[in-house]
């Protein structure tokens, strides 16, 4: 299914949710009600969402009224992330890179009970030890740790690029 968005950086980006082996896999692990809104840099004001549906994870018009995260791609980003391969962990790793050089916004919305819930913290698990690896560098290196990072996260509110 399409995005039908006449963008094709957004087409790309759904494309990668949709179809790419890694983010398959990883969709597995999550529950049908996670969810997520995502907005693009080159696309100002626009807000998409990203859901499962009939055993896809899809990327539609229009915000989710109560997202687990919030994400913020640009074309580079979407680019970058096109040309991972591997798997889930080397996945994520990509993912929580660009994040962490602040080339993919992240907010995370949900509550610690609640990313348990929709099987997020077993996705890292199932993720592995290049995710186990990264998280030790940059100082999660522990269930409490992991906890109080996303409180932290949770803290800073919406993002300008959000409104």
């Amino acid at each position: 299914m399409a995005t039908t968005s006449g963008d094709d950086w957004t087409e790309r980006l759904a494309l990668l949710f949709r179809a790419h082996p890694a983010w398959v896999a990883a969709a597995r692990s999550l529950s049908t009600s996670a969810t997520s809104n995502v907005y693009f840099t080159h696309r100002r004001g626009e807000v998409w969402r990203l859901e499962q549906q009939n055993a896809e994870t899809l990327l539609l018009p229009g915000a989710t009224p109560d997202p687990d995260f919030v994400f913020r791609f640009s074309p580079e980003a979407i680019e970058s992330l096109e040309t991972v391969e591997g798997g889930i962990g080397d996945f994520a790793v990509a993912l929580f890179s660009q994040v962490v050089d602040d080339e993919v916004g992240l907010r995370i919305v949900a509550g610690f009970p609640r990313l348990m819930r929709r099987g997020y913290v077993k996705l890292l698990v199932v993720a592995g030890p290049p995710v186990v690896a990264f998280g030790a560098t940059h100082g999660v290196r522990t269930l409490g740790a992991l906890r109080r990072f996303v409180a932290q996260l949770r803290a800073s509110g919406p993002a300008d690029w959000e409104t």
